[in-house]
């Protein structure tokens, strides 16, 4: 019963003992991490203050940043750290400077202070910085104080911008240009529009009219061009701006001289306006010389009759004329029952075999029969065809017939058919 009681009361012992360094060792920890602060900065972050290294015991020190790297892409950093021991006898010969897997060694100057810079790349969190001390000669102490500076900034890589415009020089109302942003830390940098801004250096001579996203890393700028004159596209992105001269031509209108119509034909007077240059056209008071030959009105042209007649408008202010000249009304296309065809007798020659069709045409349509392909069907102990075309030149409302040679048949042909299947005309 005796030396159970002193075994439990030996664990108790232990247990207390165990607590109080557990306890000791955390508010050592504590201690040392409290005395490092670390400050976010506009491009990076700073760690500054004093610690502690356990000489004895591996010549190391740790301090948690829990940095994040502010996107998805891998960041280039620079960092320049200082450190500051009591004196020249406790400070080391080189100290290694460890952020997450990259070193930067730091030497002496010449006294207690040791300096050092470099640079890195990472693409994942920075969580530690662990510190390494390298002493030439021993010294005797167990722990060293120190005080320590470390600057790390992101060295950011500009975005890639480039402006494609389609021509240096317009002579046409719009344009459009394309704008590709290559941002190695942003995976699709024109997908928030808020973060760009695009405008014309000289709004007098052009705008934008609007913006149409073409990928994830390019847009096409619009723009229409009021008028003759130089300026530039800009493009903003973030903090970067990038510009592309461009030059809109004088502008000059030109209106057709004569245009030929048939009756009923109608046309717009705008088709024969054409522009070079920044600008619109605005066309106001069209009139005709003879309204019996050319009507017009609201724009139109209509042609009603044969003949020549001037038609005028005001263009941009100035009176242009375009000669008008009427023709006949076009003939209506042809169709397949307009032309009649019929076989009314043949010619055999057994010799040779050459057969010849007598071939009735009756053109009922208003143009002229060119060219037909006829389809001939018969009997030579079974049914046959045979599809030849033809030029035949049958004028409006009249007959005519033709012997045509479809060929060489080996006997006499009976029950002999024919049927139009296509028909060309003037």
């Amino acid at each position: 019963m005796i030396m159970k009681s002193n075994l439990t009361r030996w664990k108790k012992y232990t247990l207390v003992f165990v607590v109080a360094i557990f306890m000791l060792l955390c508010s050592g920890s504590q201690q040392v991490h409290a005395a490092i602060t670390r400050e976010n900065t506009q491009d990076g972050f700073k760690l500054s203050g004093t610690g502690t290294m356990d000489v004895q015991s591996g010549n190391s020190f740790r301090y948690y940043l829990g940095y994040q790297v502010p996107s998805e892409e891998s960041m280039d950093y620079r960092v320049d750290v200082t450190m500051t021991f009591p004196n020249t006898e406790l400070t080391p010969g080189r100290v290694s400077l460890w952020l997450g897997d990259n070193s930067t060694y730091l030497y002496p100057n010449g006294s207690n202070v040791l300096q050092g810079s470099g640079t890195f790349n990472e693409s994942d969190e920075l969580e530690f910085m662990e510190i390494f001390t390298y002493y030439d000669n021993y010294i005797s102490e167990s722990y060293v104080d120190f005080n320590i500076t470390v600057n790390v900034r992101e060295n950011r890589k500009n975005a890639d911008i480039t402006i494609y415009p389609p021509e240096k020089n317009y002579d046409k109302t719009t344009g459009a240009f394309l704008v590709t942003v290559d941002d190695p830390y942003v995976l699709d940098p024109l997908k928030d529009t808020s973060k760009y801004s695009v405008s014309i250096s000289d709004s007098s001579v052009g705008k934008v009219t609007g913006i149409t996203p073409r990928s994830g890393d390019s847009v096409e700028v619009n723009v229409y061009f009021y008028k003759a004159g130089s300026a530039e596209l800009i493009f903003k992105y973030g903090n970067q701006t990038q510009k592309v001269s461009f030059t809109v031509s004088k502008t000059v209108i030109t209106v057709a001289k004569s245009i030929t119509l048939k009756v009923g034909d109608t046309t717009m007077f705008s088709s024969y306006v054409f522009k070079t240059g920044g600008g619109s056209i605005t066309i106001k008071k069209v009139k005709s010389s003879n309204k019996k030959i050319v009507d017009a009105a609201g724009g139109f042209i209509i042609a009603k009759k044969p003949g020549t007649a001037k038609v005028s408008a005001l263009v941009n202010g100035k009176r242009k004329t375009i000669t008008v000249i009427v023709g006949k009304k076009s003939a209506p296309k042809p169709t397949l029952k307009q032309l009649q065809v019929k076989v009314t007798g043949y010619k055999y020659y057994p010799t040779s075999g050459k057969t010849y069709y007598r071939t009735k045409f009756t053109n009922k349509s208003k143009s002229i029969i060119t060219k037909v392909k006829l389809k001939f069907t018969m009997t030579i102990n079974e049914t046959m065809t045979r599809t030849k075309t033809f030029k035949v030149n049958i004028k409006p409302g009249k007959t005519k017939t033709m012997n045509l040679n479809i060929g060489k048949l080996i006997a006499d042909p009976s029950n002999i058919k024919v049927k139009c299947l296509r028909i060309w005309y003037k």
